[in-house]
C-alpha cells in the first residue's frame, strides 16, 4: 500500500501543501516544532479518522472554518481517493468523492503502522491507553471489530444511563436493567472473542521480529486480560448491586487490559526505558507482518522521532528492515547526520520549515513539491 499524493489544506501550521511519494522510505527532516509530527498527525488522521493525542477542532489551523487532508492511495494495483474534512459541524470521510455514512466503511482503506512519542505510554499507561492501540489495529484488519465495538458501547452508553436514574428500588427499571445486561452481554462475547484471537496471532509473528533489534536471548509476549471471559451475562448480572453504588457499569470489554512481557516479567515493573521503546519498536514492526500476512501488503509506515532514543545498531537495523520489505515509510527526524550514508542512497528526502515541505534534490538542491 502507497500513498501517492498526500494534500493538506488548513491542517494545524499547513496552509495548503501537498507532497508526492514513491516506494520505499521517506525521511521529513526539520526542527522541533515545524511540523514534522504536524504532518504525520495529517496521515493518521485521515487513516483513521480522527487524531491520536487531540480532539478533532485543534486540527484547524487558526482562524480558518475547517482542515482537510487528501490523498491519492494505491492499494492492490487501484487507484483511489480519499478526503477526510473538520468542522465545526463533523467529520466528513470521503472515498473517490462519496460521503461515507458510516465510519467503518471508510477505516482501512489506508491502512498504517505508526510509531509515536505517546506509544511509550502504553506498557506504562492506563489500561484505557492500551485498549485504543490495540482496537485501532483490529480494526483497521477487520471492520467487523469496528461494528461490534460499536455496537457494545452504544447498549453500553444506555445501560449506564439508567444506572444514573435507578436512585429509587423500582420494578420497571429492574425489568429494564435485566433486558439491557443481556443484550450487552451480548455485545460483549464478539469483542472478547475478537481481542483474544488477535493477541494470539500478534504474540506469533512477534516470537519471529525476537531479534529485529537485539542481539540478546530476548523475547516478548502479549497477555490479554478480559475483564469478563466466560458466563458474561451471569457475572455482570451478579454484579448489580456494585453497579447501582457506583451508577456505571464495572465490567465488561470496556474494562479490559493487557500485559507486556519481557523474558516472563512484566516490562512496565522490568524493563528499562529503553528496553521498552524496543519492545514498541518491535510490536509495530509484528503489526506491519501481521498487516501483510492477512490483508497481502504491508501498511503505511509512520515512525515520529524514532531515532532519538535508538543507539547506531538498532538505527541501522531498522532501516535495514524497511529496505528489505520495500514498505512505505515516512519517518520524521531532526537529522540524517547520525545515520550510515550508504543505507541512505534509495531514501527520499523532504525538508520541513513554518508550514512549508521541500523535497531535497540529488545534488543538495530543494524545490517545492
Amino acid at each position: 500500500m502507497n500513498l501517492k499524493k498526500i494534500t493538506l489544506t488548513n491542517f494545524r501550521n499547513y496552509e495548503k501543501e501537498s507532497l508526492e511519494f514513491g516506494q520505499g522510505i521517506h525521511f521529513i527532516i526539520g526542527s522541533n516544532g515545524e511540523g514534522k509530527t504536524n504532518f504525520l498527525e495529517s496521515i493518521y488522521v485521515l487513516a483513521l479518522a480522527k487524531s491520536y493525542k487531540t480532539s478533532d477542532l485543534v486540527l484547524i489551523r487558526h482562524q480558518e472554518d475547517f482542515a482537510k487532508v487528501e490523498a491519492t492511495v494505491l492499494s492492490q494495483s487501484r487507484l483511489f481517493d480519499l478526503s477526510m474534512i473538520i468542522s465545526a459541524s463533523g467529520k466528513n470521510a470521503i472515498i473517490n468523492k462519496t460521503s461515507q455514512k458510516k465510519l467503518s466503511d471508510y477505516i482501512g482503506h489506508l491502512q498504517i503502522v505508526s510509531f509515536l512519542p505517546e506509544d511509550m505510554n502504553i506498557i506504562k499507561g492506563s489500561p484505557r491507553e492500551r485498549r485504543y492501540f490495540f482496537d485501532v489495529y483490529m480494526g483497521q484488519m477487520d471492520k467487523n471489530y469496528i461494528s461490534n465495538l460499536g455496537n457494545y458501547k452504544y447498549v453500553l452508553k444506555q445501560r449506564n444511563e439508567l444506572l444514573k436514574k435507578m436512585n429509587q428500588p423500582n420494578k420497571e427499571d429492574d425489568l429494564l436493567l435485566d433486558v439491557i445486561t443481556e443484550q450487552l452481554a451480548e455485545a460483549a462475547r464478539p469483542v472478547v472473542e475478537h481481542r483474544k484471537k488477535f493477541i494470539q496471532e500478534i504474540n506469533l509473528f512477534l516470537e519471529k521480529q525476537y531479534h529485529l533489534f537485539s542481539s540478546k536471548n530476548e523475547y516478548y509476549r502479549i497477555q490479554y486480560l478480559p475483564s469478563i471471559e466466560t458466563e458474561i451475562e451471569k457475572v455482570m448480572k451478579s454484579k448489580y448491586r456494585t453497579d447501582k453504588m457506583s451508577y456505571t457499569t464495572n465490567f465488561g470489554p470496556h474494562r479490559d487490559d493487557y500485559d507486556f512481557y519481557l523474558n516472563d516479567v512484566m516490562a512496565k515493573d522490568y524493563a528499562s526505558g529503553g528496553e521498552q521503546r524496543t519492545l514498541i519498536l518491535t510490536l509495530d514492526m509484528a503489526l506491519a507482518e501481521m498487516m501483510k500476512d492477512r490483508l497481502k501488503e504491508y501498511p503505511v509506515i509512520l515512525l515520529d522521532d524514532v531515532f532519538s532514543e535508538l543507539d547506531y545498531e538498532k538505527q541501522n537495523k531498522l532501516i535495514q528492515y524497511l529496505s528489505k520489505i520495500q514498505a512505505q515509510a515516512i519517518i520524521t527526524t531532526t537529522s540524517l547526520h547520525e545515520l550510515n550514508q550508504d543505507a541512505l542512497n534509495n531514501v527520499k528526502v523532504f525538508h520541513v520549515s513554518k508550514g512549508h515541505i521541500q523535497e531535497e534534490k540529488q545534488h543538495g538542491k530543494s524545490s517545492k513539491v
